[in-house]
């Protein structure tokens, strides 16, 4: 799990909500370069990394206020205008009902399949996205329903581990930051990487992680180390 050791992304980039966000993703897919994410994008895992286009699942989140289901389904089909654009129904997850929609496009590479799906929670969009071939959407369709519907938050990253000693993990590391930041004036990004940070505290840190709580899956650590970090980072900038 190499994306375990250091994941660090531009303040730009970073939109961290005032909960924790989860999927299963099928087990066996793998997760992709967290360096190419743009913004709003928690992860994204695809199935193979030997091919040129292969499916891909996406979990991304948008800030909307008060925009209702109708409001944001509108905006959908203006970005996807000039594609062929399907609603295709509801269903439910843990967080809420889930609206799905199937879109086609051409690329490089081929006819496109979108199937993407969104809840709307406290105020912003939890977006998941799969993409394929339109020829092997067949064999990944209920791949992406399955992940879709095993959507679901908690109040926070520490109420969805566990294990207790996880809390007592975190406030450490954040009270060795605010020490850190306080008496430096370097960027946030230049402290997380400097050598450090790294060493006394985020990569013990992301060694507990992956060895004391791989029952969490793959996504759970994935997502936990990197909204560790974005509150780190945020909570330095403001």
């Amino acid at each position: 799990m190499k994306w375990l050791t250091l994941i660090l992304l531009p303040l730009s980039l970073i939109a961290t909500e005032p909960f924790f966000t989860l999927i299963d993703p099928p087990s066996h897919w793998l997760i992709s370069d967290p360096s190419k994410y743009e913004k709003g994008i928690k992860v994204t895992f695809i199935a193979s990394k030997k091919k040129m286009f292969t499916p891909s699942l996406t979990l991304s989140t948008e800030k909307v206020g008060n925009a209702t289901v109708e409001d944001y389904t509108h905006a959908l089909e203006k970005i996807y205008h000039g594609k062929t654009f399907q609603k295709l129904g509801t269903f439910e997850t843990a967080v809420g009902t889930g609206h799905l929609f199937q879109i086609d496009q051409k690329s490089q590479w081929g006819d496109i399949r979108l199937l993407q799906a969104f809840v709307l929670h406290d105020g912003y969009a939890l977006i998941q996205t799969g993409a394929c071939l339109r020829k092997e959407f067949l064999n990944v369709h209920e791949d992406y329903l399955k992940t879709f519907k095993s959507l679901r938050v908690t109040p926070s990253l520490v109420e969805s581990c566990h294990d207790a000693k996880l809390q007592k993990k975190i406030e450490a590391l954040t009270k060795c930051w605010h020490k850190l930041c306080g008496s430096s004036k370097e960027a946030p990004e230049t402290l997380f990487a400097s050598s450090f940070f790294q060493t006394n505290q985020w990569k013990p840190l992301v060694n507990y992680v992956e060895k004391a709580l791989a029952s969490e899956g793959k996504c759970w650590q994935f997502l936990a180390l990197k909204h560790i970090q974005e509150t780190l980072l945020m909570e330095n900038e403001s």
